[in-house]
């Protein structure tokens, strides 16, 4: 889940008036969402004034698409450095993911470049690991990268559900995940062929 701490080593109270701002834009939009936000929470949690906030950037929608351009950028500086995709993933995952979720969810026109982008990188996970052999190929590969993101954000998605599970933070409830989740991954989860059976019928019955 992003932070403040995720996103730079500064003081809180030493970023600059327009980094401050993104920087809690970030922090809201992740708790809350983005219609329930308003551009006077974002400003008090930056410190500054809600007519500051417009000034900087016009609009708490202007501020949204700072924000989702920022991930964006991220994400292709990732790519940029040569890293295993599934490394550039994981590194959204961590500094974005709760952010993430939420813009794709939110299925809007500003996001969708967000979920694009991130799509194109899980897009690369799986021909990677196919080719590689660290990963197992599906019959159907693209869905197999979109199922690779979705249960990534997955987590992320019921924040204030799992940290009343985990009776602690999101990061703490998604650190506890994690064995079990790579467990999934590396092992599997049933023993028998049965539920892939059940779901290529029912594939086979929408085509």
């Amino acid at each position: 889940m992003l932070n403040v701490s995720s996103t730079t080593t500064l003081p809180w109270s030493d970023l600059k008036t327009s980094a401050r701002i993104v920087a809690a834009a970030f922090q809201r939009f992740a708790q809350s969402g983005f219609t329930s936000v308003t551009i006077r929470e974002i400003a008090g949690e930056a410190g500054v004034s809600a007519a500051l906030v417009i000034h900087y950037f016009g609009s708490k929608d202007g501020l949204r698409r700072e924000c989702d351009s920022r991930v964006v950028k991220f994400v292709r500086d990732k790519l940029r450095t040569g890293a295993p995709a599934a490394e550039n993933l994981d590194a959204v995952f961590v500094q974005y993911g709760a952010y993430a979720a939420r813009a794709v969810a939110a299925d809007s026109k500003d996001s969708r470049e967000l979920a694009e982008v991130l799509l194109e990188v899980a897009r690369t996970v799986v021909a990677e690991g196919t080719e590689s052999g660290t990963l197992r190929g599906s019959s159907d590969s693209e869905a197999q990268a979109v199922a690779l993101l979705v249960l990534g954000l997955a987590p992320f998605a019921f924040p204030a559900f799992l940290a009343r599970w985990a009776d602690a933070g999101l990061d703490t409830a998604v650190a506890r995940l994690a064995v079990p989740i790579a467990e999934i991954y590396t092992h599997g989860l049933v023993a028998d062929s049965g539920l892939l059976a059940a779901a290529v019928g029912v594939r086979g019955e929408q085509h």
